[in-house]
């Protein structure tokens, strides 16, 4: 019998060494499976719980780039409706004078309305005093409507002013025509 032959033989005839190995790979091959789940499992775990932001620090911000071409303007959109308003006029009433050399805290208060059939839309006033502090020491404190047709002006006196004079306070109104 040749070296040939007994290779042969010794490949057919059952052994317990080759045996006991053939279980050792197959123990292995198990093992390495249980484990490579094991593994992918946690992968699993630890994506589901992972932060979905970072929390470390922020980086510099880096340089702004250049600005885009500007797009194609819009078409025009539809002309809106008439607007209820046909004309406007602003109306004042007489000029309202404190007394001369008015304490400060002084102040005028002013109430005008539109004429019948106009409408309100906004108001206001002048406040004035003459001389070189007078102008510096008087304003308007309040402007405002009271209701839908009437507004209110208040002036005040906030330092004092040269002898003899006194503030001045004149209303307006912003009225329109429906």
């Amino acid at each position: 019998m040749d070296m040939v032959d007994r290779v042969d033989d010794w490949s057919r005839t059952p052994s317990p060494t080759r045996d006991h190995g053939r279980r050792l790979v197959l123990v292995g091959v198990v093992v390495a499976v249980v484990l490579g789940l094991v593994g992918v499992g946690l992968a699993a775990v630890a994506l589901a719980t992972m932060p979905s932001s970072s929390s470390g620090p922020q980086g510099p911000q880096g340089p702004q780039g250049v600005q885009g071409v500007q797009g194609v303007p819009g078409t025009q959109g539809p002309v809106g409706p008439a607007g209820s308003i046909t004309t406007s006029e602003v109306v004042s009433s007489a000029t309202l004078v404190s007394h001369k050399n008015p304490d400060v805290g002084t102040v005028l208060v002013a109430k005008l309305s539109c004429p019948t059939g106009r409408v309100l839309l906004a108001g206001g006033a002048q406040v004035s005093a003459p001389g070189l502090l007078g102008d510096r020491n008087v304003a308007l404190r309040d402007s405002f409507p009271l209701d839908s047709s009437t507004w209110q002006t208040v002036a005040i006196v906030t330092g004092p002013l040269e002898a003899g004079t006194a503030m001045s306070l004149r209303p307006y109104v912003l009225c329109g025509t429906p």
